[in-house]
């Protein structure tokens, strides 16, 4: 796979599995060359598949492994059971309850991860909120249930709350990405 000098770098850093997961999980997926390069350079899913390890988690192979299938079934389908609900508006973290099981590990840092994960997640709904709106598609930032700027500032607060190095710096590209 072609990588990029961010990509490179992050692996010679940390995440020694990732190419392991990349490759393993665009080999099962059946993904075309341009579909795994964008997994392979995905920092969510890198996000996704961190956790697990970063936090020190039991198994944490397998976890990376379960989340990151999740991850990409839902990219590569089953909208019609992975799309967002009215019924997830309750609480922002419902989207991610699939993603968000752990067999032991730090906490702290589990929940720092997914605090990140929701937070690339409304930045998405509030991306695509226009788009959503023309094309029918429930968005509960489009459609006034969630309100995006308090989300923001109450999830950047608890990211900020809490330094871990491993997975910021993959959710770091992505914020640098935006800004």
């Amino acid at each position: 796979m072609n990588k990029t000098n961010l990509a490179q770098k992050i692996e010679n850093e940390t995440f020694a599995e990732w190419e392991y997961l990349a490759t393993e999980t665009a080999r099962v997926f059946n993904l075309s060359q341009k579909e795994a390069e964008r997994l392979y350079n995905c920092n969510t899913a890198k996000i996704i598949a961190s956790i697990p390890f970063v936090a020190g988690c039991n198994e944490p192979e397998r976890t990376a492994i379960a989340h990151l299938c999740i991850y990409e079934a839902e990219i590569k389908g089953f909208q019609k059971y992975y799309a967002h609900l009215p019924a997830d508006d309750s609480d922002i973290f419902n989207r991610l309850k699939f993603i968000s099981t752990f067999d032991g590990g730090n906490q702290a840092v589990i929940e720092h991860g997914m605090n990140m994960l929701a937070y690339i997640m409304i930045e998405g709904y509030n991306r695509s909120k226009e788009k959503d709106l023309r094309n029918g598609i429930y968005n509960p930032i489009a459609n006034g249930n969630w309100n995006y700027k308090e989300l923001k500032s109450k999830l950047k607060k608890k990211i900020d709350e809490f330094e871990c190095p491993d997975l910021d710096r993959y959710f770091m590209s992505i914020i640098y990405r935006w800004e």
